[in-house]
């Protein structure tokens, strides 16, 4: 029966009220009603941080209700919704699903999970709506009856989301009333908490039981909507596969990046996006209150991050604050630096043990006339590069001159004050929560100075977009490389994602310059030097470039929602566009990566501008290439930077060469280690090593 036969049967009875069910009524949902169960745990998981995976917490909902609904004898939409979220958080704390938020928290983020999942994939049937606008209009009353699990706070919060509440004189639910229009106990009571007589009320409704024979039954007057076809649509919603879904939205997404309308190489936005809720997960679940993104990179990184979390929180108070903290390698050792006579220097040695008087003394800020004053001193050539400088006895008679000791206890003391200040001004209890930072990576080296710096008494823990390197290794300095990391371990997709690390820092470059050291309140707290090559690149490429890759990520964020996917999807998919974008580079992308060299400034050591790509010592061509035959991942980094150092000598020879087929190999080589010699041998690890859980 259609719309036009319910406002011609509205206006042939004397009715002066209607009740109207909800689903497939007033709206309809773009998925199977289960679906949007499985996206509550999924929204339930993300801000509780619960140890479990969707369809293990889609089914403790599913038994909760069923066990309770057996225990009352009662029909399982008339379990009472307080009833069922103790019962769910019972269970999840008993299999230590749950272990950070309390029982009142969870109560809350409960309710506004389902929130989130029933907004996600509903839409209002216009017509219906319309006609209920109409009728409330001319006088009559509308009541939402509806067999549904939820509270009445729940039905109000829908009903303000689609913006139709005022339609509304109250609004019943099954779960509320512990009554069900499935068996028809919930009109009489109705009617008598309502003042109602039987005939007087017309029940609108798609279900022939519940809604036009049950209320029949009762004396209303009934009138049902089509309900065949979503019956079907419903049976149809039940097919379906989160992968195909989620690489389908990833494929569509990819090709947006690679239009020629927007810049090369903004399909990075996918490996940022997928850190950023990496990130966030594992926050949630450590239960982390405050996060603090270290600059350069960190200033984007926290830009993702904020919007992430501002479409997925369910919670305002519970979100995570973030922090921009304006640190660098150089930066961050002034303030662990020791007394001059313990200090070693040891991260200056390893990185840098080519260097002159004139590079040493920049890298503690040394104001230019104590520089002129120690060089005449030592009778030195202030600008010459030694090699071995710290073994030199230049370096010695340094040491011992007495400007430079004074200017060093000075500048040693004065830069961990004026950071301690720097903290403090954050306002965070740092000292009882521990630090918690984010950065690009990718070894920890600020990490360790502000544990140093803290004494070494209060934890700093890392959040990294890949760990490359391993440092010093503490139980309070805990770290994670979220989309690669050769901790506990180096498997083949980390091979694949940490090839083009440069790009990782390039992308997400500030609009200011690296730190130096720590000042006064009064100054900013923070010394800063913008190099003019960096300043260029971040004024002609990389602020559009950033601010394209910022609306592909809230466009993810939008349309990744509604879909429940897992982390093992998301690895598959990252890694096949690793294996993609670092080997199909045209020359496009490829005069562009030019650009980005450019502009790439060192500022440690001698500050050279540009990338360098240096070959590892090695076995020789026959050892490099018995690797490549058996495990190519692990040349992966090298076979990325052929087509781009072959461009920059011989655009011809770059355009031979033959990608494809090394990209045929690489696909070839995984299905026969992966699928066909896998359960052939015991030692796995040998070349097989694909399981690491992030």
């Amino acid at each position: 029966m259609s719309l036009t036969a319910l406002k011609k049967s509205l206006k042939t009875k004397t009715l002066k009220t209607i009740f109207t069910d909800y689903y497939d009524t007033i709206i309809h949902r773009t998925v199977h009603p289960n679906y949007a169960l499985r996206l509550w745990a999924k929204f339930l998981i993300k801000e509780c941080g619960l140890i479990a995976s969707i369809d293990e917490v889609y089914f403790v909902r599913t038994s909760s209700n069923k066990y309770l609904s057996e225990k009352f004898k009662t029909d399982v939409l008339e379990v009472p919704y307080a009833v069922l979220k103790e019962e769910i958080y019972r269970r999840l704390v008993n299999q230590n699903m749950l272990q950070v938020y309390s029982k009142s928290e969870f109560f809350e983020v409960f309710e506004k999970a389902d929130l989130k999942a029933e907004t996600q994939v509903q839409y209002l049937n216009d017509g219906v709506v319309q006609l209920l606008k109409d009728f409330k209009a001319s006088g009559g009353r509308v009541y939402l009856v509806s067999d549904f699990y939820g509270s009445k706070s729940l039905f109000d919060s829908l009903l303000l989301h689609h913006g139709i509440l005022e339609i509304f004189d109250g609004v019943f639910s099954s779960a509320d009333m512990e009554l069900s229009k499935a068996n028809g106990s919930i009109f009489e009571p109705l009617l008598t908490k309502l003042s109602l007589q039987p005939e007087e009320v017309m029940m609108i409704g798609d279900n022939k039981v519940s809604d036009y024979e049950n209320s029949k039954k009762h004396g209303l007057h009934a009138f049902q909507l089509p309900h065949g076809k979503h019956l079907r649509r419903n049976k149809l919603n039940n097919f379906g596969n989160d992968f195909r879904a989620f690489k389908n939205t990833i494929e569509d997404i990819h090709s947006e990046c690679t239009k020629s309308s927007v810049m090369p190489f903004v399909e990075y936005i996918l490996f940022y996006h997928f850190f950023t809720e990496r990130l966030y997960d594992k926050c949630k679940r450590n239960n982390v209150k405050n996060l603090f993104f270290l600059s350069r990179e960190g200033m984007y990184l926290k830009k993702l991050f904020d919007a992430y979390q501002a479409h997925h929180q369910l919670d305002d108070t519970l979100a995570i604050k973030t922090h921009y903290l304006k640190i660098s390698r150089q930066a961050s050792m002034q303030i662990n630096l020791k007394e001059l006579e313990k200090e070693e220097f040891k991260y200056l040695k390893e990185k840098y043990p080519a260097v002159s008087l004139e590079d040493f003394l920049s890298f503690f800020s040394c104001p230019e006339p104590d520089k002129v004053t120690i060089a005449k001193e030592l009778n030195a050539d202030s600008s010459a590069v030694l090699e071995g400088f710290f073994d030199s006895e230049l370096f010695q008679n340094l040491l011992a001159n007495s400007s430079f000791k004074n200017f060093y206890k000075n500048h040693r003391t004065s830069n961990k004050t004026n950071f301690e200040a720097y903290m403090n001004s954050f306002g965070t209890d740092y000292k009882k929560e521990g630090i918690h930072l984010v950065d690009i990576g990718w070894g920890g080296t600020m990490q360790e100075s502000i544990f140093g710096f803290l004494n070494e008494d209060i934890p700093v823990t890392g959040y990294y977009l890949g760990i490359r390197d391993i440092y010093n290794l503490q139980e309070a300095t805990k770290r994670s490389g979220l989309l690669f990391s050769l901790l506990p371990y180096t498997d083949y997709n980390d091979h694949l994602l940490m090839a083009n690390t440069q790009f990782y820092e390039q992308f997400s470059a500030a609009n200011h310059g690296s730190a130096l050291g720590y000042t006064s309140e009064e100054n900013g707290f923070v010394l800063e030097k913008h190099n003019p090559q960096e300043k260029w690149l971040y004024d002609t490429y990389i602020e559009q470039h950033q601010q394209q890759m910022f609306e592909i990520h809230l466009e993810m964020i939008k349309r990744l929602s509604p879909i429940c996917y897992n982390q093992n999807m998301v690895q598959k998919t990252l890694s096949e566009l690793a294996l993609k974008t670092g080997l199909f580079v045209n020359s496009r992308k490829l005069k562009f990566v030019q650009e980005l060299n450019s502009g790439f400034f060192q500022n440690i050591g001698t500050n050279k501008v540009g990338l360098e790509y240096k070959k590892e010592k090695g076995s020789g061509v026959l050892g490099y290439l018995k690797t490549f035959i058996m495990k190519p991942e692990v040349l992966f980094r090298y076979v990325v930077k052929l087509k781009p150092v072959l461009y920059s000598k011989n655009k011809v020879l770059a355009f031979f060469t033959p990608v494809y087929f090394i990209y045929l190999y690489y696909k070839f080589n995984k299905f026969v280690r992966y699928s066909m010699l896998r359960h052939s041998f015991l030692l796995k690890s040998n070349y097989f090593r694909t399981d690491k859980t992030q």
